[in-house]
């Protein structure tokens, strides 16, 4: 057991929020991202699921949006809906062709991110590499791509972008420019990752996924990394401020409304498409997470 006594937030926040991007130095030695992906995979269980299929005709309107602004035929993906046990709403999930990340791929690691985590993501969506270099990217409207099969710690990160925006609507969004989140980030020596250097958007999904390592896995981020002290206060700022979100566990009691019902091609016809797929949040029991005006179109990218 690591015994762990920093003060968290005992910085004057508005005072101290940081210019520029991160820039203190990655950790170092950095920690073993073998270890890290197996420690994730061995605490974080698939979660029990069913799917079924859309008729051809049909497909949320971000994914065909995403289709087609990578020139894309909307026509070559394939949509779905899984149902997880934990959430009695299922997500809508879409697949090209000649994507890296098959659907076992996709319902797998999706299922293994804690229900409350998931809640946060709209529609998981699976292409052919489309950035050089990219692993995956998320919108501020929920819809996050991959563009081969994900780590679980890549979709860990993908997910944190979506709770830095949409998590905590009683702080600025995304939270990552907040004088919460910088003043404790003043406090560390070093950011998790080189990449996590980015900006702020990059520095928080970097420490999401240790905040999760460090909460799930036996013995913590200690467990494998020695420095861990190098970047407490950020983890810890994760885990404090987002709670139970974080923790595998429970039911979903937030979901972000689907997109729009359309046709895959723009001149179909009705009568040709066959029976229209009723796509909306129905449960009463879930309240729907909106967008708000300021975070717009935003997208972060991951280039792990």
């Amino acid at each position: 057991m690591f015994v762990k006594t920093f003060t968290i937030g005992c910085i004057s926040g508005a005072a101290l929020v940081l210019a520029g991007n991160p820039d203190k130095p990655e950790m170092n030695p950095a920690f073993d991202y073998g270890r890290f992906e197996a420690g994730l995979r061995d605490n974080l269980h698939p979660t029990h699921s069913s799917w079924d299929y859309w008729g051809p005709g049909w497909i949320p309107q971000s994914c065909k949006d995403i289709a087609t602004s990578h020139g894309l035929n909307p026509n070559d993906f394939t949509i779905f809906n899984v149902h997880y046990d934990d959430c009695q709403e299922g997500w809508t999930f879409c697949r090209h062709k000649d994507s890296g990340a098959s659907e076992i791929d996709m319902i797998d690691i999706f299922g293994r991110a804690p229900v409350h985590m998931r809640s946060f993501i709209r529609h998981l969506v699976a292409t052919p590499g489309l950035h050089d270099g990219a692993a995956a990217f998320t919108y501020s409207s929920g819809d996050c791509v991959v563009e081969s099969a994900p780590d679980l710690s890549v979709m860990l990160h993908e997910i944190s972008h979506s709770l830095d925006w949409h998590a905590l609507p009683q702080y600025p969004s995304p939270f990552s420019s907040s004088g919460e989140w910088q003043s404790n980030y003043a406090q560390d020596s070093n950011t998790p990752t080189g990449y996590g250097r980015t900006n702020w958007l990059e520095d928080f999904a970097e420490t999401g996924k240790v905040g999760v390592f460090d909460k799930v896995v036996p013995g913590g981020f200690g467990s494998i990394a020695g420095n861990w002290n190098q970047i407490f206060h950020q983890y810890a700022t994760y885990q404090g401020y987002l709670g139970d979100t974080i923790l595998p566990g429970g039911t979903c009691d937030k979901r972000f409304p689907n997109s729009e019902t359309v046709p895959k091609n723009d001149n179909s016809k009705r009568a040709d498409l066959g029976e229209k797929p009723d796509n909306t949040i129905k449960s009463e029991n879930i309240t729907l997470i909106r967008v708000r005006p300021e975070i717009e179109g935003q997208v972060a990218f991951c280039n792990h």
